[in-house]
């Protein structure tokens, strides 16, 4: 009995000593602090960018794609976080580019102490075919 609970106890320490996994794009090192880092990846999509600016009143978006991408079609949502926790949109804006670029900005009279949110969703085309992205930010001002 003793040495059935040994090996448990040694496959557990394997087990539990093999928990951190990490998904990290490019070349940084990533150390072993126990954190997870989980990172995007889309095949065609290099990069999906949102901003608010509350000095500005702007908030925008921005995809870039690879080379072979023939269009791209963004839509940018601006939401305030409510007294419960959920999020209410107030304002958005969209725009469709048959290139490998769109960008979008949009204004809005952003209320100190509140909490927003951005979020970016596109398609991103190869031809006909498709990846949807999607990537937001939260702040408070």
């Amino acid at each position: 009995m003793i040495r059935k609970t040994a090996i448990i106890m040694i496959i557990l320490a394997i087990l539990l000593g093999a928990s951190n996994v990490y998904a990290v794009a490019g070349s940084g090192n990533v150390s072993d602090n126990k954190d997870m880092v989980i990172v995007p990846f889309w095949e065609h999509a290099q990069k999906v960018t949102p901003t608010m600016y509350f000095s500005s009143g702007i908030y925008s978006g921005q995809i870039s794609g690879n080379s072979d991408v023939t269009q791209i079609s963004m839509t940018v949502v601006l939401s305030v976080k409510n007294t419960n926790g959920t999020y209410s949109e107030v304002s958005r804006t969209s725009k469709t580019e048959n290139s490998n670029f769109v960008t979008k900005s949009n204004t809005y009279s952003f209320v100190k102490g509140k909490t927003y949110k951005v979020t970016v969703t596109g398609q991103v085309y190869v031809g006909t075919t498709y990846e949807n992205v999607e990537n937001s930010i939260t702040a408070t001002y």
